[in-house]
């Protein structure tokens, strides 16, 4: 038997570490920023391809770039309360790159024919990994991992299913994920529907209206689309008492295993006249998760178990205010896990609380399905008026958390990466 040189036995026990980590950390969309791409910032970017080496192969991987707003969002032509950040034909700053993390590879330790410009090394809690920037590749990634059908309104990837409502992006239906069974077996969806609402007292405190996804009507405005992520821009204007009182700016990121929904309103001043004491939920109902087990970040050691009823510990977890960066995470046990981090935005200072019903009588219209089992989210209690308030909402997607404990699985997935840029 012919000896391994020592740089490849390194090079295949660093391929053996990425193959080992957990898979749902794999399959996740980095978003690195621009800002840490040194030499390619105000370089065109059509010219530019990503590539890696693995498995002593050197092949395209696809990649994309969104383009952010000063603002500080993702940035549609349709939008005119933002402006661009940067040049749409040039790499900036601000823009985002994306990739998937199970796209990268080892060291590249071979000559190659394709024109390297870069090295891009990224460093994540579950180990390291390499990109290479090729400079007029001849060989493109051709690979598409998700679409948003408007037509049809639904949203697949490679991973799930999502049907929307016809003519409302707000309201969700069915939703299928790749090897998730119901309780006898059967394929099932897993949602019930989304549920939001708007609460707050007109011209008085004891007369209160509450407004559901069915009083809301959003607009698609534009649809961007790419290899890992579409992109939708949707406006929702709100009227009471046939005021208008607010108009809500949404902007969707449809990946292969995540979502990541940004949302913008301002309550005006007039609102004053008409609104009292204003609140906010959104949860997801889930359709008869009997067994689910749901752990948060700022709720202590304790952990809801979807029976039906609430518990003391459950109704305890309910009345914890949120603090600094939170997440929900809730495990079906049957192939399917959700990981929910909100990220309320500069300026906010209204009270948000877990929204935790376990109820298998409790009717919470909209609803298709008898009962909350469970319906889980947060509501935000006095919302500022005359102040913008935005936050943004990210739902990881995956069949059992990589095998990880819930807090574990969400420091790995949550972790922002390291990136680093040398040229070649």
């Amino acid at each position: 038997m012919t000896p391994r040189s020592p740089r490849t036995v390194l090079r295949q026990l660093a391929l053996l570490l990425l193959l080992t980590v957990p898979a749902i950390s794999q399959a996740q969309i980095l978003q690195l920023p621009g800002s840490k791409l040194g030499e390619l910032v105000g370089q065109p970017a059509s010219i530019y391809s990503f590539f890696a080496f693995k498995d002593g192969r050197f092949d395209p991987v696809p990649h994309q770039w969104l383009e952010y707003s000063k603002e500080g969002f993702p940035y549609f032509e349709t939008d005119n309360s933002t402006t661009p950040a940067g040049d749409k034909s040039r790499i900036d700053e601000s823009d985002m790159l994306l990739l998937r993390k199970q796209d990268g590879g080892e060291k590249l330790s071979q000559r190659t024919a394709e024109q390297l410009a870069g090295e891009l090394r990224v460093t994540t809690p579950d180990g390291e990994r390499y990109f290479y920037v090729v400079k007029n590749a001849y060989r493109q990634a051709t690979q598409r991992y998700v679409k948003f059908d408007a037509q049809k309104m639904v949203i697949k990837s490679t991973d799930y299913a999502l049907y929307l409502d016809n003519n409302n992006m707000l309201i969700w239906n069915d939703f299928f994920y790749r090897g998730y069974k119901g309780s006898a077996g059967q394929r099932e969806t897993i949602l019930d529907t989304l549920k939001i609402r708007l609460s707050a007292g007109v011209f008085r405190e004891n007369s209160r209206i509450t407004l559901t996804n069915d009083n809301l009507e959003p607009k698609i405005e534009e649809i961007i689309e790419g290899p890992l992520a579409w992109q939708v821009h949707a406006t929702t204007t709100l009227s009471v008492a046939k005021i208008p009182v607010m108009k809500i700016r949404n902007y969707f990121l449809l990946m292969p295993q995540q979502n990541d929904i940004h949302a913008r309103f301002t309550l005006p001043l007039i609102a004053k006249t008409v609104l009292q004491d204003p609140h906010i939920s959104i949860s997801l109902d889930g359709n008869q998760l009997y067994d689910g087990k749901l752990v948060t970040s700022w709720t202590g050691s304790n952990v809801a178990i979807t029976d039906g009823k609430m518990s003391d510990s459950e109704k305890e977890m309910v009345g914890h205010p949120m603090s600094g960066k939170n997440w929900i995470w809730f495990g079906t046990g049957r192939g399917f896990d959700i990981l929910a981090q909100l990220d309320f935005r500069e300026g906010f200072q209204a009270p948000a609380r877990l929204l935790y019903q376990d109820d298998a009588t409790q009717e919470n219209p909209p609803e298709r399905f008898p009962g909350q089992l469970p319906n889980v989210g947060f509501t935000i209690e006095q919302i500022p008026i005359g102040k913008e308030f935005n936050f943004l909402t990210s739902l990881y997607f995956s069949d059992n958390s990589g095998g990880l404990p819930p807090g574990q699985y969400a420091d790995t997935t949550l972790a922002e990466p390291k990136v680093s840029y040398r040229a070649l």
